[in-house]
C-alpha cells in the first residue's frame, strides 16, 4: 500500500483505543489489502474460460489474505445452513466462480513500497502466520492425525490482529517495537501497556466477531495457553526428567492431545523465529516439538528448517526478510529496520490513531511538609504488642483463625496497626481467572488507582513472578530501572518516588494474595520495615499452609 493509498482515519484518531473490546470495534470493518500479484492472478483465472476450481484453489491457498477473505465469505454461507468450512479447498468449491469474482472485485491491491516499514511489517506478519500454519500441517500429517486442514486454517488466522494492527494502528505497533527491542520489556507486557490488552486477546475478539471457527477461537483464547511453569514441565518431559510425578505427566498428556496445542506451538515457533532463531526464548521450543512429534532433536530441527524454507517459497514477498532467510543468517549485531522512520512517522501520523491511553486518575496531592522535614518512616513499631501478637498467632496457631480470610485480616492489622505502614493494599489472586485484584486498601482514597487495580496474570510482570513462588520485591529509586521492564505502566505511574514493597502470600494449593505497601508520597521505607514486612507475610504463609493441611 503506497503512502497515498493509506486509508484516512480522521474520525478514528480522536478516540482512545484501549482494551480488546475497543480494538475489536475499531478493526472489525477495516479492509485487508491483497498483494497485487496474487490478486491479478486470481482475477485472470476467474475471467478465463479454461480455469478450473483446482487452479483457483492453488492461488488462494498460497496467499493468507486471499485465504482469509474466501474463508470468511464461505463461513457466512455455511452458517446459514448450520455447517462449517473445513478447508480452503472446501471454501473455494462451495462458493464457486461468480461469488469469487465478486470478492476479487472488492479487494484492494497492495502496491509495493520498499521504503515503507509499515507495509513490510504487515507482509512479514502474514509470512509468519503462513509459516506457522505450514509447520502445523506438516506435524499433523506426520502424526497421521485428523482435522489437518481445519488446524491449518486455525493456525493461519491465529495472528489476524498482528496483520490488522500493522495496517490500521501502525503507531501503536511501532511503540510496542520500541518497548520490546530498545527497552527490553516483555512482549506481552509491552502490548498490554500500549493496547490495554495483548494482541492475542484482540485476535480472539476479532475471530468471534467475524465468525471464524471454534478451533481458531479456542487456540487464540489466552485461558487455554499453558503457564510458564507448564512450559517448563513440558521441557522437562521432553528431556525425560525423572522428577515429574504421575499427576504432572497426566496433565501434560491431556494438554498435548488438545486440538489447539499444535496451533499454539506452531505460532510460538513462528513468532520467536521472526525475532531470532538463537534467542533464549527459542531454546526450549524445538525440544518440546521433538517430544510432541516423537523424534530426536536433530531430526526435528531438520524438519523445522525444511518447513520454514518451504513456507517461504510458497509465500514469498519481495522486500521482506522471510523466516527462511532468518534461519540461514549467522548471528549479527547489524540493526534491523523494525521501527518506523522519522520520515514515515511524519507521513502517517495524521492518518492513524495515536497511541494514547485513558488518562490515569491523579495522585492525591501530599499535604505541605512541616518546617522540620521528615524523610523516613521512623524505625520503630507503631504498636509492638499488636505486631508481636499477630506474628505469634501466625507461627503457633490461633483457635479463632478458622478461615483464610481471618489470617489475611490479621496480616493487614499487623502491618497497619503493628508495623505502622501508612499505605497497604491486599491484592487477592484468582487462579481460575488468572487475575490479581485489589480487595482491600488502607491509607488510600477509594478513587486512587491502586485501590481498584487489576492485573492479568497471563502477562509476564513482577506480579506474575510473585504468584509463581513466594517472594519479596523491594522497589526503590536505586533499582527502579531494573524492575521497570517488568512493571505495567499503569502501576508504575502510581508508585511513589520512595518506592514500595511487594510480597506474595501462599497456601499449599498456591498463591492467595500479593501485599503492596509503601510509606506514602513524602516518606521512605528502610530495611527495618522491609525485614518486618517480610517476616509477617512469611508467617501468614506458614499459617495458611498449616490451615490447608
Amino acid at each position: 500500500m503506497a503512502d497515498s493509498d493509506a486509508p484516512e482515519q480522521q474520525d478514528d484518531k480522536t478516540s482512545i483505543l484501549y482494551g480488546s473490546d475497543a480494538w475489536a470495534e475499531y478493526l472489525q470493518h477495516k479492509p485487508f489489502p491483497v498483494r497485487a500479484s496474487s490478486l491479478k492472478r486470481l482475477r485472470s483465472l476467474l475471467l478465463s474460460d479454461s480455469s478450473t476450481i483446482s487452479d483457483l484453489t492453488h492461488v488462494v491457498k498460497h496467499d493468507p489474505i486471499l485465504s482469509f477473505h474466501v474463508v470468511r465469505e464461505a463461513e457466512k454461507a455455511h452458517a446459514a445452513k448450520g455447517s462449517r468450512v473445513s478447508s480452503i479447498d472446501h471454501a473455494v468449491s462451495s462458493l464457486g466462480m461468480d461469488p469469487l469474482l465478486a470478492i476479487s472485485r472488492k479487494l484492494q491491491p497492495v502496491k509495493i513500497n520498499p521504503a515503507s516499514v509499515q507495509q513490510k511489517q504487515y507482509l512479514r506478519s502474514l509470512a509468519n502466520s503462513y509459516h506457522a500454519a505450514f509447520q502445523v500441517r506438516s506435524w499433523l500429517q506426520r502424526k497421521k492425525l485428523p482435522f489437518v486442514e481445519e488446524s491449518f486454517l486455525a493456525a493461519l488466522f491465529y495472528g489476524v490482529a498482528h496483520w490488522s494492527l500493522w495496517l490500521h494502528a501502525p503507531l501503536h505497533m511501532n511503540k510496542i517495537q520500541i518497548k520490546v527491542r530498545e527497552e527490553q520489556i516483555d512482549q506481552s507486557l509491552a502490548e498490554h501497556d500500549v493496547l490495554g490488552c495483548t494482541i492475542q486477546h484482540i485476535s480472539m475478539a476479532l475471530s468471534q466477531v467475524w465468525g471464524l471457527s471454534e478451533l481458531t477461537i479456542e487456540a487464540q483464547d489466552p485461558e487455554t495457553s499453558p503457564s510458564r511453569a507448564m512450559l517448563a514441565r513440558l521441557h522437562q518431559r521432553a528431556l525425560g526428567d525423572p522428577r515429574l510425578d504421575d499427576e504432572q505427566l497426566r496433565e501434560m498428556n491431556h494438554l498435548v492431545q488438545e486440538r489447539y496445542f499444535p496451533i499454539k506451538l506452531g505460532n510460538w515457533l513462528a513468532q520467536i523465529v521472526s525475532h531470532n532463531w538463537r534467542s533464549s526464548r527459542h531454546i526450549n521450543t524445538p525440544d518440546i516439538i521433538a517430544d510432541y512429534l516423537g523424534l530426536e532433536l536433530d531430526q526435528t530441527m531438520a524438519l523445522l528448517h525444511q518447513g520454514c524454507a518451504a513456507a517461504s517459497r510458497h509465500y514469498h514477498v519481495p522486500g521482506t526478510l522471510s523466516p527462511a532467510a532468518d534461519m540461514l543468517f549467522i548471528p549479527s549485531d547489524f540493526p534491523r529496520n523494525f521501527q518506523l522512520s522519522e520520515r514515515e512517522l511524519k507521513q502517517i501520523s495524521g492518518k492513524y490513531p495515536q497511541p494514547v491511553k485513558p488518562a490515569p486518575k491523579k495522585k492525591a496531592v501530599p499535604p505541605p511538609a512541616p518546617t522540620e522535614v521528615q524523610t523516613h518512616l521512623p524505625d520503630e513499631l507503631a504498636n509492638a504488642e499488636i505486631f508481636n501478637q499477630t506474628a505469634e498467632r501466625f507461627v503457633k496457631g490461633y483457635h479463632l483463625y478458622t478461615k483464610p480470610t481471618h489470617i489475611l485480616q490479621g496480616l493487614m492489622q499487623g502491618l497497619i496497626q503493628g508495623l505502622g505502614l501508612p499505605r497497604v493494599v491486599l491484592n487477592i489472586a484468582n487462579t481460575k481467572q488468572h487475575s490479581l485484584k485489589a480487595a482491600q486498601a488502607f491509607g488510600l482514597e477509594k478513587t486512587h488507582p491502586l485501590a481498584s487495580y487489576e492485573i492479568d496474570l497471563n502477562i509476564p510482570s513482577v506480579f506474575k513472578k510473585l504468584t509463581e513462588k513466594p517472594g519479596l520485591i523491594w522497589i526503590q529509586a536505586e533499582n527502579f530501572t531494573k524492575y521497570k521492564p517488568m512493571i505495567p505502566d499503569a502501576f508504575a505511574d502510581q508508585i511513589p518516588e520512595s518506592g514500595c514493597l511487594l510480597m506474595s502470600v501462599f497456601r499449599t494449593s498456591g498463591v492467595v494474595a500479593v501485599v503492596y505497601a509503601d510509606a506514602g508520597e513524602t516518606l521512605q521505607l528502610s530495611s527495618f520495615h522491609q525485614e518486618r514486612f517480610k517476616y509477617l507475610c512469611s508467617a501468614a504463609t506458614l499459617a495458611l499452609k498449616r490451615m490447608s493441611q
